[in-house]
C-alpha cells in the first residue's frame, strides 16, 4: 500500500499551527509581560520622583523666598547627555574585555561590584513596600549616619531585607532570586536614568544595538 501523501492545505495548516504554537510559548508570552510590567512600573516611580523633585523645588523657592536656606536639594537622577550615550557601549566592550582575559584574577572585584549594584537596586523596587508596611508607625523623619547620609526608617528597612536576598542569592545562586534581582536593576535603571531628547535614546540604542549584535554573532 502506498504511503499518504499529505496534501499542501493540511501542512501549511499544520505549519501555522506550529507557528502559532511557538509564538504563544509561555516562556516567551510570560517574558513579554514581565517586560511590558518593569517598563510601566519603571516608568511610573520616574514619574513619582519628577514630581517629588518639582516639589522639593518649589519648597526650597519658597524657603529661600522667606529666608530659610537649610532646605535640602537632593536629586538621585542622572541624565546621560550624547558623550556618555556615544561611549556606553565603547565601555560596556571594554569592561566585556576584561572581565573575559582576568577574570580568575577579578573574580571576588567582580563579585562585591555585582552584588552592591544587586543589594542598591533591590533596595530602590521594594522601596515602596516598606514605605507602606511602616507607615503606620513611622513619622518619616531621616535617621543620620555620619558621612553615610540620611535616611527614613523605610529606607533602611528596604535596604536590609535587599542586603538579605542578595546575601541568600551568593550563598544558593538560584535562578529566581538572580531574575528578582536583576528586575531591580532595570526598574532602578529606567527610574533613575533620564534620556534629554530623542537623539540621545536613538544614539544610545543604536551603538547597544551595534555591541549586542557584535559580541553576541561576530565575535565567534
Amino acid at each position: 500500500m502506498p504511503p499518504q501523501v499529505m496534501p499542501e492545505e493540511q501542512m501549511a495548516d499544520a505549519a501555522a499551527a506550529v507557528s502559532s504554537l511557538s509564538i504563544m510559548d509561555s516562556s516567551r508570552l510570560s517574558t513579554f509581560v514581565i517586560s511590558i510590567l518593569l517598563i510601566v512600573y519603571g516608568s511610573f516611580r520616574s514619574l513619582n520622583m519628577e514630581k517629588e523633585n518639582v516639589e522639593r523645588e518649589r519648597e526650597k523657592d519658597k524657603d529661600s523666598f522667606i529666608g530659610n536656606t537649610s532646605a535640602e536639594n537632593e536629586s538621585n537622577m542622572q541624565t546621560i547627555d550624547t558623550c556618555q550615550a556615544a561611549f556606553l557601549p565603547i565601555g560596556a566592550s571594554v569592561s566585556l574585555l576584561i572581565m573575559f582575559f582576568f577574570f580568575d584574577s577579578l573574580q571576588m572585584v567582580f563579585a562585591i561590584c555585582t552584588a552592591v549594584l544587586a543589594t542598591v537596586a533591590f533596595a530602590f523596587l521594594l522601596l515602596p513596600m516598606c514605605q507602606y508596611i511602616i507607615k503606620p508607625c513611622s513619622t518619616g523623619q531621616k535617621i543620620s549616619f555620619g558621612v553615610c547620609g540620611r535616611f527614613t526608617a523605610a529606607e533602611i528597612m528596604s535596604f536590609c531585607l535587599s542586603f538579605f536576598i542578595v546575601c541568600i542569592w551568593v550563598l544558593t545562586g538560584h535562578w529566581l532570586l538572580m531574575d528578582a534581582l536583576g528586575m531591580g536593576l532595570c526598574v532602578a535603571f529606567i527610574a533613575l536614568v533620564r534620556l534629554p531628547s530623542l537623539k540621545v535614546s536613538t544614539l544610545l540604542l543604536v551603538g547597544l544595538l551595534i555591541y549586542d549584535v557584535f559580541w553576541v554573532s561576530f565575535c565567534f
